[in-house]
């Protein structure tokens, strides 16, 4: 079998494997925006936004080739893509399973952490996506929470 009919056997695995928890994300997304108007489970429950927020927008701004807007929504986009390209060239063109992958997940989620604190810091509550959302859980469920917030 060639190398390249081993690699679309294993992506259209993969496929077969997780359709379902594709599916449930489709769901949860479109459930989720419909009431809450957003996607993030941390800006929905408490309205703060969270590391990967913006990740989506950036990686949409990546595809139409504006790299300078995708740094400006949320700079871990790049993180992020480095991190999946490593794992599918060990995934898919070698066929084994990713060498270091807890140890290069851990430097991509303390570098998206640093990245967070940092923009949190220079940015909220006045700069997208580093906003307070107030249609969230909690306000929702504690009226107080919405005034705590206001301060």
């Amino acid at each position: 079998m060639k190398r390249a009919e081993k690699v679309v056997n294993r992506i259209k695995k993969d496929i077969q494997q997780f359709w379902i928890a594709g599916v449930a994300f489709v769901v949860y997304y479109v459930i989720i925006h419909a009431i809450f108007d957003a996607f993030c489970p941390l800006l929905v429950t408490t309205g703060f936004p969270c590391p990967g927020c913006g990740l989506t927008r950036a990686g949409l701004y990546l595809l139409k080739g504006n790299i300078m807007q995708a740094a400006v929504i949320n700079p871990s986009i790049f993180l992020v893509i480095l991190f999946l390209l490593y794992c599918g060239y060990f995934r898919y063109l070698k066929g084994t399973k990713t060498k270091g992958f807890a140890f290069v997940l851990g430097v991509l989620v303390a570098a998206a952490l640093a990245i967070y604190i940092y923009r949190m810091y220079l940015y909220f509550p006045n700069k997208a996506p580093y906003v307070y959302h107030r249609k969230n859980l909690l306000a929702g469920i504690f009226p107080w929470y919405e005034q705590l917030m206001s301060r």
